[in-house]
């Protein structure tokens, strides 16, 4: 089961927040806290990080596009997905 890149909460500001640049790329692996993808508030740049271990899937924001709080960025694949879905499965 894919887990979601997120947009994570940034002071309020009345600037746009904007996908500056990709990081890493569709089929790269990552760690846990690898830095992926850099937003930027004007005059503000800061890293969005893994949330787990695995593949980059797929990037859906592309640079310069507005985003806000929340929204998904791109998908990883867990590392161990068998697991992951294992534990999401009730009998």
């Amino acid at each position: 089961m894919a887990t979601p890149i997120l947009v994570p909460p940034v002071n309020s500001s009345p600037q746009p927040l904007k996908v500056s640049l990709w990081l890493t790329h569709a089929g790269e692996s990552v760690a846990t806290g690898d830095r992926v993808v850099e937003l930027l508030i004007p005059g503000v740049t800061f890293d969005v990080e893994a949330p787990c271990a695995g593949t980059i899937i797929s990037c859906e924001c592309q640079p310069g596009m507005e985003v806000t709080t929340g929204m998904i960025l791109g998908w990883i694949e867990p590392l161990d997905s068998e697991t992951v879905s294992d534990w999401n499965t009730e009998d």
